[in-house]
């Protein structure tokens, strides 16, 4: 028997049990009728200068977003004038964070090799925006191991 199977045994014991030995039917209910739709007016606009001001205005006022690119040059504000470090100390920690998140990144690599081989997992069955992921981050690898040789010169 397999496991599922037995598994659904299980399940219609222990629900049975619970009615008194009486199954009962359960009639499905949708919950997402009564959510409302997002409110993000202009989020896809024009890149003139109004757009990006209304963009702007309504992202923080409306929703309490910011545009990605704000995000990023707040973030490296933030980095730049953090008073407890000096520079040299944020470059070194920064280089020990990325040692740090590539050593996870490798973890999972080898785990999810190791198992692709183990469990005979051909490339054909890959879903069909796996290949494109993989080479999309194989990009973005290079262009990482480029950006880190410039801070290394």
């Amino acid at each position: 028997m397999s496991i599922s199977k037995k598994l659904k045994e299980i399940i219609d014991e222990i629900l049975c049990e619970d009615c008194g030995g009486v199954e009962e039917e359960i009639e499905e209910v949708s919950t997402t009728s009564g959510v409302p739709g997002y409110q993000t007016p202009y989020a896809f606009s024009d890149d003139d200068e109004k757009s990006k001001s209304r963009r702007n205005k309504n992202a923080t006022n409306s929703t309490g977003y910011k545009v990605v690119g704000e995000i990023y040059d707040q973030n490296y504000k933030l980095f730049k004038k953090d008073e407890t470090k000096n520079s040299k100390q944020k470059v070194n920690g920064a280089i020990k964070e990325i040692n740090k998140r590539l050593f996870e990144i490798e973890r999972i690599i080898n785990r999810t090799n190791k198992l692709k081989k183990e469990a005979g997992v051909a490339s054909g069955n890959y879903w069909k925006s796996t290949g494109p992921r993989i080479n999309k981050i194989a990009e973005r690898l290079l262009t990482v191991s480029r950006k880190l040789r410039e801070i290394a010169g």
